[in-house]
């Protein structure tokens, strides 16, 4: 007997052939049947007349390393349809904690409520699965984590036996559950590292079958340079390259995205392996202090806000900021202040919603110090959207084949603590984004193409077998959707929404979202 059977689907199977229809039986976890009618008894049986049937979608680029101990539910996500998450992304880790890192990781779970009671990433794997989670999750160890551990987060190159236990701490990361690498270059300490330091930690994961994702050092002025780059450690360490959320940010830069795609083409052409994610949006969200120079932002997140404590260090930003004002618009893709809006600053709730510009305004004080005080009361961990890209670009970029859809985005719930900050608006609203505006709306892609970007292209540069593909012998992550109706509802304003038309969520051949309605069930692997 089944456990469950799904009648009368439209089913897009994640390969990019055309949709059809047939009924999908689920035994133990896995598809056990799929044909055009399916007589079996089963202990339940959704009609899904009217509605598409697609495997879970993958996401490739989060941040809910976190959140997914605060709330196992992944309620933003799961009602997107992702049944897969992948963490660990932009150089920043859950593990391994060991020497400066132990602060950063403890600062930023303070701001959720949790305590820090792990150290390796087998210790992290080992408490996300236990109470478990209502999805998959693939973790990644992250540059920015090790170096932090092994040389702090201050300007300094490794000598040979530190940079030997960074890549010993990469590879017991890998043996212990890493599917890869992650590279945060345009941040701190990311930023300090050169090419070579990178190499031979991604040589590290190449060798254990894992994958190199990377937020290039510049996605503004020197975005080629910064893509070159990545291209050149793919090659060198002979591995598959994931360039995070691919854009061209800040309006000086909007120029050249077929520039771009071709330096991928030629890439592949070469025999390297590369591809990119995206997501559907026109801003970005990062750490505020993200828009200061490199020398301003050493030491860590608390470091920052306590440097620009110093009158000194407030008129040194002042002057090179006055001299060199392209160089902090490049930095932070920003035409002006309102281009600048805080999502998260727990000391000052009342400003969360509002734009630099107006919250300058209000208090009647210069922008500059108004952000600067930002990141001082927030101990550097202010958050913001930046209004930097240009919609024909997002397009242009998503309808390339190496271009899949990623959330950037953590796994959210509009209650409890989850819900004290304005995030932006891909945490709830990415998938459906694509499958309503870009799909149905727009006709960007089609159907299949935007499902098989969401699912096998995925599952196969992450290495995730019998998942991203509706077949027999697959695991049963499964999405149900409307393909007329299915729409993001989060806005930047009103952010903490859920999306409409995906009535069915399978994780693991168990039903998570079930009538719209979330069952509590945490049926999640760690693949």
């Amino acid at each position: 007997m089944l456990d469950i059977l799904i009648k009368n689907s439209v089913v897009v199977d994640g390969t990019g052939k055309p949709a059809f229809k047939a009924d999908v039986g689920i035994a133990a976890g896995r598809i056990a049947v799929m044909a055009e009618e399916v007589e079996q008894e089963a202990n339940r049986t959704i009609n899904a007349q009217g509605l598409h049937l697609a495997p879970g979608f993958i996401d490739p680029h989060t941040h809910s390393d976190l959140t997914l101990l605060v709330n196992p539910r992944a309620e933003s996500k799961i009602r997107q349809g992702v049944t897969t998450e992948v963490i660990g992304n932009c150089g920043g880790s859950p593990a391994p904690l060991l020497g400066a890192a132990v602060e950063e990781a403890r600062d930023e779970a303070k701001s959720l409520g949790l305590d820090v009671t792990w150290v390796s990433m087998a210790e992290y794997l080992e408490r996300l699965c236990h109470p478990g989670t209502a999805l998959n999750v693939v973790a990644l160890v992250g540059h920015n984590t090790v170096r932090g551990a092994v040389l702090g987060f201050d300007d300094i190159q490794p000598t040979p036996e530190q940079q030997a236990e960074m890549e010993r701490l990469v590879a017991q990361a890998m043996e212990q559950g890493a599917r890869g690498l992650s590279t945060g270059l345009f941040y701190p300490p990311g930023f300090y590292a050169r090419t070579e330091e990178v190499i031979g930690l991604a040589r590290v994961a190449a060798r254990r079958g894992g994958i190199y994702a990377t937020h290039v050092r510049s996605e503004t002025n020197r975005l080629f340079e910064a893509v070159a780059e990545a291209i050149e450690i793919g090659k060198q360490a002979e591995i598959q390259v994931q360039i995070s959320h691919v854009k061209l940010e800040g309006y000086r830069n909007w120029e050249g995205a077929d520039r771009l795609l071709a330096m991928l083409e030629d890439a592949r052409s070469l025999g390297v392996r590369v591809g990119c994610d995206q997501y559907p949006y026109t801003a970005g969200v990062s750490w505020l202090a993200y828009i200061l120079p490199y020398w301003a932002q050493a030491g860590g997140a608390r470091a920052v806000g306590e440097r620009l404590s110093d009158p000194e260090v407030r008129a040194r930003l002042r002057k090179d900021w006055e001299e060199n004002r392209a160089e902090w618009e490049n930095r932070g893709g920003m035409r002006d202040w309102t281009d600048l809006l805080i999502t998260d600053c727990s000391p000052r709730p009342d400003v969360q919603g509002k734009n630099i510009a107006e919250i300058s305004a209000d208090e009647g004080r210069d922008p500059l110090e108004t952000a600067l005080d930002l990141i001082v009361i927030s101990e550097g961990q202010v958050e913001c959207v930046c209004f930097g890209q240009l919609e024909d670009n997002v397009r242009i970029l998503m309808r390339h084949p190496l271009v899949v859809v990623g959330s950037d985005g953590d796994a959210l719930a509009p209650y409890g603590v989850l819900a004290r900050s304005r995030p932006h608006p891909r945490y709830y609203g990415t998938f459906p984004r694509v499958l309503g505006r870009y799909v149905r709306e727009e006709k960007v892609l089609s159907l299949e193409e935007a499902v098989k970007k969401m699912t096998s292209v995925t599952a196969e540069r992450f290495s995730l077998s019998d998942r991203g593909v509706i077949c027999e012998g697959a695991w049963a992550d499964l999405v149900l959707f409307d393909a007329q109706t299915v729409a993001d509802r989060a806005t930047y304003t009103d952010p903490h929404q859920y999306p409409e038309g995906i009535p069915y969520v399978v994780v693991n051949g168990v039903v998570v979202i079930d009538q719209c309605e979330h069952t509590g069930a945490l049926p999640g692997q760690v693949p």
